[in-house]
């Protein structure tokens, strides 16, 4: 699945959208029809190139680029007339009718300026990562009568200090609380 949201009011619109994507072998991540959709489904994937018309059923698609501005580059399908109003650094135009060459060299530009200036979501960690954080964070919650987000905090900042991943540190305080150092 690749970080492409369509955008459209029109459901005829984003179908004939998603169908070009396939022709050329990308998967977008969703499909909708209102900014505050696209805003989440952005947020959520850390990143993404919105390919979207002028106009969406809650708010114009400058207006969208100002809320995503460190999140996403838009590409903007409508009207050279259309065209004229939307202005962004993270948003591009593309008028209709438009050549399918000029779509997918569009869409190559984006995604490489989206992979290089706006950031991604770090991978999820494993489960049992995580349970060696709730591990130590239950222990020095226990211990040393800190609450969860004190513990929180004190993982974190031993982690920043000492330069070691929050595995690691964490990894670290169990030991030493089951082994009897602490």
């Amino acid at each position: 699945m690749d970080r492409i949201i369509v955008a459209f009011p029109n459901a005829e619109a984003q179908r004939r959208i998603i169908k070009l994507l396939e022709t050329d072998g990308y998967v977008p991540a969703c499909c909708c029809a209102a900014g505050a959709e696209a805003i989440r489904a952005a947020r959520k994937l850390g990143s993404a190139v919105i390919i979207c018309s002028f106009h969406l059923r809650d708010m114009t698609a400058n207006e969208l680029a100002a809320s995503l501005r460190d999140t996403a580059a838009l590409l903007v399908i409508s009207t050279a007339a259309n065209l004229d109003f939307c202005e962004g650094e993270n948003l591009f135009k593309l008028p209709t009718p438009t050549h399918r060459a000029d779509f997918f060299a569009s869409l190559d530009l984006l995604r490489r300026f989206e992979a290089k200036n706006f950031r991604h979501p770090a991978p999820p960690r494993q489960e049992d990562e995580q349970r060696l954080i709730r591990r130590a964070k239950e222990l020095m919650m226990d211990i040393n009568r800190m609450t969860e987000a004190e513990a929180h905090r004190f993982l974190q900042k031993r982690s920043m200090d000492t330069g070691l991943k929050l595995t690691e540190t964490a990894r670290l305080i169990v030991d030493s609380y089951t082994h009897g150092a602490v």
